[in-house]
């Protein structure tokens, strides 16, 4: 990465070591009334107060909650695959950006035009670009590694700075498919607990997750918030 706007932005989001831990607040948008999320101002403070590297969220919240956010945290705002929304990102002082794509693999061309549109708009507004790219078999999220891998591929090839995808087995195959860091989405599919899931993305070379209903439908949103960031960050089990 040369862009130093990029630079800037991005070593505010992942840290010294390589890693970072996101808390990913932007459901409510999809699904409206989110258990765990009805009372934005609780969360927010709960999980800046547990240390997290960046929020994920969507404007309505960034424009209504932003004295609880500035000086505090950064902030990934979670945009739709339009590049006139870079430029607004920016104008709210966003540190990245993210994209959502749930669907098949390989991709429509129309799907990677819009993606390699965003990364275009990023570069020239130096901000970075988490693509979210979850690889659907039978319209559920895949366990497949050699699927997720491709994804992850394709999404830095597309011009993502940093990749978001699911967590997988061997985990370590996903972060050798992709160029850029590697992030998980959430926690492990087949069953296991996110604090397991995320152990084993830090081994395999990750660089960590954007994290959401495993932190904000905690029973305790900071305490799990320091559980995690030990693991991201060294010094837990």
């Amino acid at each position: 990465m040369t862009n130093i706007g990029k630079e800037t932005r991005i070593s505010r989001i992942i840290k010294n070591d390589g890693h970072t831990l996101i808390s990913a607040l932007d459901h409510g948008g999809e699904d409206a009334l989110v258990k765990g999320l009805e009372d934005m101002s609780k969360v927010l403070n709960s999980v800046i107060s547990g240390g997290v590297d960046a929020v994920l969220i969507n404007e309505g919240i960034l424009l209504k909650y932003h004295q609880i956010i500035v000086t505090r945290v950064p902030v990934v705002l979670n945009i739709p695959f339009d590049q006139d929304f870079v430029k607004f990102a920016v104008s709210l002082g966003a540190d990245a950006i993210k994209t959502t794509y749930f669907g098949e693999v390989p991709l429509r061309i129309e799907i990677a035009d819009k993606m390699r549109k965003i990364a275009k708009a990023s570069e020239e507004y130096g901000i970075p670009y988490i693509n979210e790219f979850i690889p659907l078999e039978n319209g559920v999220p895949s366990n497949n590694t050699e699927l997720v891998s491709r994804g992850a591929r394709a999404a830095a090839e597309y011009g993502a700075d940093i990749v978001k995808t699911s967590f997988v087995k061997n985990f370590n195959e996903v972060v050798k498919s992709s160029p850029v860091p590697v992030i998980i989405a959430g926690g492990d599919p087949s069953g296991g607990d996110i604090f397991s899931a995320m152990r084993e993305v830090i081994r395999s070379g990750g660089a960590g997750g954007a994290i959401g209903r495993s932190i904000f439908q905690s029973s305790n949103i900071e305490r799990t918030v320091k559980e995690l960031v030990k693991i991201v960050h060294g010094g837990g089990p």
